[in-house]
């Protein structure tokens, strides 16, 4: 859940991968035990954001391909009945300790480009919800420290909670995203 490996050369970038591996199967699995899914909850708020903005939202028909699920898409559908298209895609999802002594609290980073059907980029932000630190480049949310976990095993124990927990991060961050329209 804390990239620790990556900075340790190859070695610690296998290592980084494994243990990233192994952290987002714990997610998945906590989540399903909650009947918890992320990719829809986050649809679904980010296009309720919208709307609540004053705009229509059309969602794709198709999922994303697996290729372009961590950047932006190469070339949109031809469709006549919309202005603009929403492009985002999830960089990070989970819960993150800042050290090994911290509690976990919930973390998004969400690459979010809005494109005109000429293909200006009208804007494009990263969102990060769980931020400890300032960055000038991404829009920053404070995590709520209502959202957090003394360790992995309290992450673990209610999987309910921590469903909530990430949703509440979703709604925060859906809202950000919809400021950007008003």
């Amino acid at each position: 859940m804390n990239p620790i490996g990556a900075g340790f050369g190859v070695i610690g970038t296998l290592i980084e991968t494994r243990r990233a591996a192994a952290a987002n199967a714990e997610m998945a699995d906590i989540l399903s035990k909650a009947h918890y899914d992320f990719a829809t909850a986050l649809t679904d708020a980010i296009a309720l954001g919208v709307r609540k903005a004053g705009f229509t939202v059309n969602r794709a028909d198709a999922p994303r391909s697996e290729k372009e699920r961590g950047r932006f898409l190469s070339q949109y559908p031809k469709r006549a009945q919309v202005d603009a298209y929403l492009d985002i895609y999830v960089r990070y999802v989970g819960f993150q300790a800042l050290q090994s002594s911290a509690v976990y609290r919930p973390r998004l980073e969400v690459v979010a480009r809005l494109v005109s059907t000429r293909g200006d980029v009208l804007f494009q932000h990263l969102i990060v919800y769980g931020s400890a630190t300032e960055d000038e480049d991404a829009i920053v949310i404070p995590a709520d420290d209502n959202l957090s976990f003394r360790d992995r095993a309290a992450l673990q124990a209610n999987p309910l909670k921590t469903a909530r927990a990430l949703q509440t991060a979703i709604e925060s961050l859906s809202w950000e995203l919809a400021k950007e329209f008003m």
